[in-house]
């Protein structure tokens, strides 16, 4: 556990020591955050050396380094605010809509798996590969454009922007609206990839000796593949979960920013266009780091369901 601690923390450094260095390169800047290109050279060059950003790169990542191994992250060039307060509410948004999207798919994928590992080589099964395919094809903010045309626009029948209505932030219901659209396109634009690991490890699992002896002692098919299969199948569905974190929060920030969702999404893209560092760093630094922290804690849950894999390491 130590170990694995010590390098997602040096992962973490690294990914901001790399995503530094590509916002040091690249266009864009402070002086136009407030919307206006009409900014005179002199006043850019100005406002950026109020901020230090005409140091070398190495000189500005190191000032940074040092607050951060101190605890300090530092405060937003846009907003004048903490990095963590201004995280704060953003952060929890972000944390619900990844958490619910996750275990949908998790469940999705894994009753999609099933339903292909009953009816194998049938027109559910390629029912079920050519629709979740479609999906696939189409990048995250491609579809959320789709979604918020067909149900927003047509149909009218759901928000498509926000986190909740305005005066009604502390309505459940409310939200929950809200959370449809961005939810649906998360999981349906990685049901495919997910629902085909689900089918393998089913499929795998379903080959093995055990199942034959399941079979010998009169169980019906259903109890062998909900119970001995499943049970069989689930570490590597949930290892490639966890593996999957980082890359999957990624996408949640990219819908986020499509649906104007109050997350970190919309943070975040603002400040890559705008080079507000200190918060680019700060997000890139807590999505590693809770991208180890899901690893670990799949590790954890493979072990508990599979203990043989306590000697392979």
């Amino acid at each position: 556990m130590f170990k694995r601690l010590i390098f997602v923390i040096f992962i973490a450094f690294f990914s901001t020591f790399l995503c530094f260095s590509m916002l040091h390169f690249s266009k864009g800047s402070i002086a136009y955050a407030k919307g206006t290109n009409a900014v005179s050279l002199e006043a850019k060059e100005r406002l950026e050396k109020s901020f230090g950003l005409d140091e070398p790169l190495l000189k500005q990542y190191g000032s940074w380094l040092f607050k951060a191994l101190r605890g300090d992250f530092g405060v937003s060039l846009i907003y004048g605010e903490e990095i963590f307060s201004l995280l704060n509410e953003r952060f929890f948004n972000t944390l619900i809509l990844s958490f619910v999207a996750l275990l949908i798919l998790f469940f999705s994928s894994l009753g999609l798996g099933i339903l292909c590992l009953l009816y194998p080589n049938s027109f559910l099964e390629k029912l079920i590969y050519i629709l979740s395919m479609s999906f696939f094809a189409l990048p995250s903010f491609a579809l959320s454009l789709v979604f918020i045309l067909f149900f927003a626009v047509f149909l009218q029948i759901l928000p498509s922007s926000g986190t909740a209505d305005i005066g009604f932030e502390d309505d459940i219901l409310s939200r929950i609206k809200h959370l449809v659209l961005p939810v649906c396109v998360l999981v349906m634009s990685h049901l495919a990839v997910f629902t085909q690991v689900a089918k393998t490890s089913l499929f795998e699992s379903y080959e093995k000796p055990f199942i034959l002896s399941a079979y010998a002692r009169g169980l019906s098919q259903i109890r062998i593949v909900l119970h001995f299969t499943l049970k069989h199948a689930l570490s590597p569905v949930i290892s490639y979960f966890g593996a999957c974190a980082l890359s999957f929060m990624m996408s949640a920030y990219v819908v986020e920013s499509v649906f104007a969702y109050g997350g970190l999404g919309n943070l975040m893209i603002e400040s890559i266009i705008f080079k507000d560092y200190p918060v680019v760093l700060a997000l890139v630094f807590i999505s590693v780091l809770l991208a180890g922290f899901f690893t670990f804690l799949s590790d954890l849950i493979c072990l508990f369901l599979n203990p043989r894999l306590k000697g392979i390491n």
